[in-house]
């Protein structure tokens, strides 16, 4: 087992630079993991990875996910100021969004599995309605996915190493299979009824895939895997959020129907994630150039179908940042050479007076700002 996490040290308060950092936007958050913005790794906070306190962001997918936008960004914590239990606050509302846990090991697989289950009751209930959706439950892939979620849970109650890894092998395959053809169903056009499981079911066996890899000891494999399935979503999800999402008139987002609806710091994010610019809330000057002087649509009641658009693209941009987490911790493990379920085991040896509102707090040892950080 571990006994440190190599170039981290446990700490139970977050340095006033690295907040500044965070204010600044010099340093930014992608679920657990602070980055600058050349890419190191400032800080990682790390979700104790009980499996119960998980369940929340499991269940988003199922529910209206506008409930939980308290520390959504860095907009909102330039007005609560610095604030190390708001900066994990902000973490877990960003994976709380995106669906997505950056919890690791035993604790990821049951997380995925967990998720898989909530997806597969919403699919149900659509299914009525929606043919694509009930055909798609009927794939013969999905009983090979259920079978690798059987194979892994089994893993820590195995000791045999060669059973282990048996296991995680034919887990890995039929991860494997069935992610090659959720990512053939991903890059077809599709409406968006039809895209939401798919796309799930996308990021699912991709994180699954790399997971048993990385458990495998094919480190770099997993880290490599995981990153090019990142590059096929953000494509994708960018398409989506600048086509269906923005249109032709993506000033409309500035008009009184869509204002309980979508914040501004919302947009601009958007806006920043569909065409890969870091504008931030100045993009708001370019569009309010654009909007009409007079609103003659008083209602603010959307209909079904752009209700759905709205929250999707809520999701795919928050789970952009987490799926950045994913990258640079796999990263992690390939530099140092060791399995998630190492870095798991002395995650759950650590005593749990050092956690900070469910949160270990683990500083880089070595970090040096790569340029100074500009006043707040």
């Amino acid at each position: 087992m571990l006994s440190e996490l190599a170039g981290f040290t446990l700490s139970r308060t977050i340095p006033d630079n690295i907040l500044s950092g965070v204010l600044s936007g010099a340093y930014k958050i992608y679920g657990g993991v602070v980055r600058d913005n050349s890419g190191q790794i400032v800080a990682h906070l790390m979700n104790s990875g009980n499996i119960s306190s998980l369940t929340n962001i499991a269940s988003s997918f199922a529910s209206p996910v506008s409930t939980v936008f308290s520390g959504l960004n860095t907009f909102q914590l330039h007005r609560i100021g610095q604030d190390v239990d708001k900066l994990i606050s902000m973490s877990q509302a960003t994976m709380a969004i995106s669906g997505l846990t950056l919890a690791v090991s035993a604790a990821g697989f049951m997380f995925l599995n967990h998720k898989l289950n909530k997806i597969d009751e919403k699919l149900v209930e659509l299914s009525a309605d929606v043919k694509f959706i009930r055909n798609f439950l009927e794939l013969q892939e999905k009983a090979k996915l259920m079978t690798a979620f059987k194979n892994v849970r089994a893993i820590d109650s195995n000791n045999d190493i060669t059973v282990k890894n048996e296991l995680l092998l034919d887990s890995r395959k039929n991860f494997g299979e069935c992610h090659e053809l959720y990512k053939s169903l991903l890059t077809r056009d599709s409406n968006i009824k039809d895209l939401i499981p798919v796309e799930e079911y996308f990021i699912m066996t991709a994180i699954g895939y790399s997971l048993c890899s990385a458990e495998l000891g094919l480190h770099e494999q997993a880290a490599k895997d995981l990153k090019e399935s990142f590059d096929i979503w953000q494509n994708f999800s960018q398409t989506f959020v600048k086509e269906t999402i923005f249109g032709d008139k993506p000033e409309r987002f500035l008009t009184k129907k869509y204002a309980p609806h979508i914040k501004t710091e919302e947009i601009a994010s958007w806006m920043d994630f569909a065409w890969g610019t870091e504008i931030g809330l100045e993009v708001v000057d370019v569009l309010r150039d654009k909007t009409p002087r007079f609103d003659i649509n008083f209602s603010t009641k959307l209909s079904k179908e752009e209700a759905i658009s709205i929250e999707v693209a809520r999701k795919l941009v928050q789970r952009e940042r987490v799926l950045k987490g994913y990258i640079s911790q796999y990263d992690y493990y390939a530099t140092h050479k060791i399995a998630p379920s190492a870095v798991n085991s002395f995650i759950e040896s650590l005593p749990k007076e050092e956690q900070v509102s469910n949160t270990y707090i683990f500083l880089n040892k070595n970090f040096i700002p790569s340029q100074p950080l500009p006043a707040v």
